[in-house]
């Protein structure tokens, strides 16, 4: 039978702050599947493993240049200024 981990260990292998993966499982963030067991909180390895994994895989593409990038409208940027007087 595997070890399951605390919330202390999960933090720790995380690197967050152990009260952290206490608030994410009250709110309802981003944890691994958690495991009840009375009022504790355990992690199955597996499950922690997998969960990294998945944040480590990209899942919004990557910005290419080839993404037309269009301003906010606003303030006119100098170079408009300009043309807009040599009209």
């Amino acid at each position: 039978m595997e070890q399951l981990l605390t919330p202390k260990t999960l933090a720790t292998t995380l690197g967050l702050a152990e009260q952290t993966i206490y608030n994410r499982h009250s709110t309802g963030g981003d944890l691994p599947p958690v495991i009840k067991l009375g009022r504790l909180l355990r992690f199955r390895p597996a499950d922690v493993e997998a969960w990294i994994e998945s944040r480590l895989r990209p899942t919004v593409p990557i910005f290419s240049e080839a993404t037309p990038v269009t301003r906010r409208p606003g303030r006119p940027t100098k170079a408009e200024q300009i043309a807009r007087r040599s009209r």
